[in-house]
C-alpha cells in the first residue's frame, strides 16, 4: 500500500448528537405557600433525617409530633425571607448535651412542601466545599414524602403545614 492509494483509507465521521441520551423532567414552576391559617403550624424535616429513618408522612394523616425551633438563619439563608418556619422534627434533638425547647404538636397534615437547592462551590474565604445558592430554595407542593416531584439541585427538606 502506498501513501497515496486511497482504496485503503479509513474516513472517520462525528456527529454531535449524544451516544447516550438522558432524560431530563421538565421541572414545574414553584408553588406558591398559601397563608397559615391560625390553626396551622409548619414544620421542617431534614431531608437526611427522612431518609435514615425510612420516615413517611402523607396528606390527611394524623401526627403527634416533639418538636425543637428551627434554625431562622439556615431558613433565611435558603428562602431570602419568602418563608418562614417556626419548628422542626429533629429525630437527633435528643441526644445532644444542651438544653433543648421541646414543643408538643398534634393534628392532621394538610400540606408538604418538598424544598430543594441547588448548590455551588463556596468562594468565601472561610466556606468550604459546596454551599446552598443563597435565596434559592424551591418548593414543590407533594402529597408524600415517597413521591417528589421533579425538582432543580438537591432534596434538602420537607415542611409539612399540620392543623392541630
Amino acid at each position: 500500500m502506498t501513501p497515496n492509494d486511497s482504496s485503503d483509507h479509513v474516513h472517520l465521521g462525528a456527529s454531535y448528537e449524544p451516544l447516550i441520551r438522558e432524560q431530563v423532567e421538565t421541572v414545574d414552576a414553584e408553588d406558591l405557600t398559601p397563608s397559615r391559617g391560625p390553626l396551622e403550624t409548619d414544620v421542617w424535616l431534614t431531608e437526611w433525617q427522612v431518609g435514615d429513618a425510612g420516615f413517611d408522612v402523607s396528606l390527611d394523616q394524623h401526627v403527634e409530633w416533639s418538636l425543637v425551633p428551627m434554625d431562622q438563619d439556615w431558613s433565611a439563608l435558603l428562602f431570602a425571607g419568602r418563608r418562614a418556619v417556626p419548628f422542626k422534627r429533629d429525630t437527633e434533638a435528643g441526644s445532644r448535651p444542651e438544653t433543648v425547647e421541646w414543643t408538643q404538636l398534634s393534628g392532621r397534615v394538610v400540606r408538604i412542601d418538598q424544598i430543594s437547592v441547588r448548590y455551588h462551590q463556596a468562594e468565601a474565604p472561610l466556606e468550604r466545599g459546596m454551599v446552598p445558592e443563597a435565596g434559592g430554595a424551591i418548593q414543590h407542593s407533594v402529597r408524600s414524602l415517597r413521591n417528589p416531584r421533579a425538582h432543580h439541585g438537591k432534596i434538602v427538606a420537607w415542611i409539612v403545614r399540620v392543623r392541630g
